[in-house]
């Protein structure tokens, strides 16, 4: 493998951030229309209240999560993915420059750009009414934990874009709801093999065991633990291992699709 290089990073870094340039401004413009419209509408109809995070959400995951499907849609284009393959730069500098164009980049620019919108659809309000929504504030807590959200479970999409050839979005979430599927029959089957004394024919019955735990003051002793537990547990994968993981798979799958 050669040698890692800031310097070919940055020239990949520069035609990602500029590929597709015409149908980003296109998009932008698209939902910057959108945001002043809705903005300017539910002023008319005096609705003033917060709207702009409820409208960034959506640009922010699904924009996002659509983005980083196509991140590595030239592997499998006739023509373009001979080309992108043989593109001066290690796998690895290919992969950390899709990865910081579609989870830092995107959450940065869509910060950025909605702000910027949002401004000016309150601008237009308080000319047109006199009055508007809040201004959008990129610096709240519940932002700035979206953007943190975002850039972890950005990390599957970027898994099913180097896996699939065509629609790495929906096939994604093909995969996620059944997985979700999978683990909730796994989650049922393991609560009735561990509660099926408690089963009253096909369900089981936890109401007698609950007020007896509830009596003798030992409910709260019992499932307290256990439930922080899970929680930390469920922290620890989540903020910890959930996008490494999936940045780990998605780089030996692109090394694996370049040799």
């Amino acid at each position: 493998m050669r040698d890692f290089s800031i310097r070919r990073l940055g020239l990949l870094l520069r035609r990602d951030f500029s590929a597709g340039y015409k149908s980003v401004f296109i998009a932008m413009a698209a939902v910057g229309g959108f945001v002043i419209l809705v903005s300017v509408l539910s002023a008319l109809g005096r609705e003033l209240g917060s709207i702009h995070f409820q409208l960034y959400f959506p640009l922010l995951f699904i924009g996002g999560f659509i983005a980083t499907s196509l991140s590595f849609k030239e592997l499998y284009l006739n023509g373009q993915g001979v080309f992108y393959l043989t593109l001066p730069g290690s796998s690895l500098e290919k992969f950390l420059s899709k990865l910081l164009v579609t989870s830092l980049g995107y959450a940065l620019g869509s910060l950025f750009f909605y702000t910027a919108v949002s401004s000016a659809a309150e601008g237009i309000n308080r000319v047109i009414f006199g009055f508007g929504h809040a201004f959008f504030n990129p610096f709240t807590r519940r932002v700035l934990l979206a953007v943190t959200v975002y850039v972890v479970t950005q990390a599957v999409f970027l898994v099913g874009s180097v896996y699939f050839r065509k629609l790495a979005f929906i096939k994604t979430n093909l995969y996620l709801w059944l997985f979700g599927i999978v683990l909730t029959i796994v989650v049922a089957v393991t609560a009735w093999v561990i509660f099926r004394d408690y089963a009253v024919g096909p369900r089981i019955g936890l109401e007698p065991y609950m007020q007896e735990l509830g009596r003798s003051g030992e409910l709260e002793a019992v499932l307290r633990p256990m439930a922080e537990k899970f929680l930390q547990v469920a922290k620890v994968l989540f903020w910890g291992a959930a996008a490494p993981v999936c940045w780990i798979i998605s780089y030996l799958r692109l090394r694996e699709t370049e040799a």
